[in-house]
This record gives structure tokens, sequence and C-alpha cells, in this order.
């Protein structure tokens, strides 16, 4: 299991791990907008979006992309996107006030339904997740609380959850690439920031916050990205001023807190599958095997998703791309 791994590799402090290169493909998105946001069903079928309301699809493993517009939403960034198959995906925008929006799509994109607006004007979402139909979506603070709306229903309906974690002040967590949420095996987990923590809630429980020792200090740096790792989680993050600047990393087997070699730049974007974990970030691609870092691209990305053995990558000027994975 990844947790062994991670947590064998670490304390010995592996740093270091032979390069094992691959072929990352890059594709033609038809789009010049940066893409954020990113969601991957299987080897063939993804989903991508960004600015100016930009959404995309494929069913082909990328050899074509459809554009498949909000209608109305040509003003909006849409930072997160959730697919659940061909045909069904929620694209949440992100901004202060009303510019937040969740729209839902049942035929593949054609038409769009919204089903989320934020109201407060206080309010900015930044990431959601999702454990089939029941999701999570993650908002800065309001009133000393991150903002933590549920769904039960794949996102058709939601409501305000009480049981928000707590702010530090100033805290706010980054809408960088729609992975500043997890679901793990029976929790959550929020990566809040500029106060580069991350937070844990087991479901039923209270709200536990780890120090992955990160870069935080001014606004440009923390921790980015959290997903799910073997029996517990990796996130990694940096300072996006320096992008090329060495980044962080850090991963909980599910009892310790390690800190990993530090990537060769900053990271906006980790997944995981299996004994391997991607990192992206506008400076490069990195892969983490348990035992170290191997770079796996130098062409910089936002956003990576891993689904069916194949890595799925988006970021600035409709940069989209394909890799196959070893599992």
């Amino acid at each position: 299991m990844i947790a062994r791994g991670l947590a064998l590799a670490l304390l010995l402090g592996c740093a270091g791990a032979s390069a094992q290169q691959a072929d990352l493909a890059l594709q033609r998105s038809g789009v010049d907008v940066r893409l954020r946001g990113l969601s991957a069903v299987d080897a063939w079928v993804a989903w991508a979006s960004g600015r100016n309301g930009t959404v995309l699809r494929t069913v082909d493993g990328g050899a074509h992309w459809e554009a498949r517009p909000v209608p109305g939403a040509g003003q909006l960034d849409f930072r997160d996107i959730q697919a659940f198959d061909a045909d069904t995906a929620l694209a949440l925008s992100i901004g202060p006030g009303e510019s937040s929006r969740v729209y839902r799509t049942d035929d593949g994109g054609a038409t769009w339904t919204q089903v989320l607006r934020n109201r407060d004007p206080r309010g900015f979402f930044d990431c959601m997740t999702f454990d089939g139909q029941r999701g999570w979506l993650l908002g800065d603070p309001v009133g000393g609380r991150f903002q933590l709306l549920a769904t039960d229903d794949g996102g058709r309906s939601w409501r305000m959850r009480g049981d928000a974690p707590q702010a530090l002040p100033d805290e706010a967590a980054y809408a960088a690439s729609g992975t500043c949420i997890a679901r793990l095996r029976g929790a959550l987990a929020v990566a809040t920031g500029n106060t580069a923590r991350v937070l844990v809630r087991k479901d039923g429980g209270a709200w536990q916050a780890f120090d992955p020792r990160m870069t935080r200090g001014k606004p440009e740096a923390g921790a980015f990205s959290v997903t799910a790792a073997g029996a517990g989680w990796f996130a990694v993050g940096g300072d996006y001023s320096a992008e090329a600047a060495p980044g962080n990393a850090a991963a909980f087997d599910g009892a310790t807190l390690r800190i990993a070699p530090a990537p060769r730049g900053f990271r906006s974007a980790v997944a995981c599958t299996g004994d391997l974990c991607i990192a992206a970030g506008p400076a490069g691609v990195d892969r983490w095997d348990g035992k170290g870092w191997a770079p796996l691209s130098d062409v910089g990305f936002d956003a990576v998703d891993i689904a069916g053995g194949v890595a799925w990558f988006s970021g600035d000027a409709g940069r989209i791309g394909r890799l196959p994975i070893a599992e």
C-alpha cells in the first residue's frame, strides 16, 4: 500500500529516484484560456474548465476536445469541475459574492442548470470533492469559519453545514486546481492555503490540524492541494510567485505525518493512485513513488487527475496533456 511505502521512504529520507520518463502527449484543446479545472472519468472521458466560462469534454482519449459552454457564463472562471461520466458534470466558478456558482449538466454539456449561487457578498467558493453522489464544497471563511456546503444527490441541491472548520485570522484556501478539499476514507481533508495547514475530520469527529511545514507567511505561498493516498493523504504547495523554486510536499500515512523531499518547483495539484503520486505546477510535473521524486515533464500545468491508468493535465494557454502510467 502507498501508506507503508510513503512512511518507509520518508523515514529513510530518500530524496532521489531514477526518472522513468514517459511521453506526456500535448493535445489540441481548441482554446487559449487558462484551464485550472480538470476531472477524469477514465482513460477516454475527461472534462476541463477555466476562464471565460470555458468547459471542455473529450470522449475519445483527447483526440478531440469539444467546447460545452455554459450559456450566460462568459465572464466566469470555472476553477473546478467534477465529472461523473460522459454526460454528467458539475462546474464551479469562483469569485466574490454571486460570481461563485455551480452549474450541472446531465446531457454532456448540451444544456446546463444553475444549482447553486453564493448570495453572501463575503463568500468565495474554492473547490469541491465527491464520494459517489455525496459531495462537499469549500468556500473561504465567513465569520471566522470556512464555508462548507454538502450535497447528497450529486450536486442537484446543496445545504450549508454548521460543522465547518474554524479559520485562523486572514486564512483562505487557494482556488488553484480544484483540489483544496479531498474526500479520504471516511474523512475530509482541507488544504488551508496561505497558513499552510491541512485540516482533517473523520466523519462524526472533530477537525484536527496538521502542520506540513510548507512555505508560508505571504499571500502567494502555502498548502495548495491535498488528495487521498492509501490510509492517509498527500499534500503539495509552495510559492506561486517563485514557480521554479523548490516546492513543498507532505504525507500522512494514517498514523504519522512525514515531510517529503521537495519537488523541483511549486506544485499546485497532486493526484495519487496505488504507489504513485503525480504533482503538477506551472514549472513542471514530477512523479513520487514512495522513495523520491522523478521528473516527468518540464511543461507546466495547473491541475492533474488520474483515472483508468491515465494521468490527465490542464493548464495555461489551453494546455492539456495525457500520460499513460504504470500504476
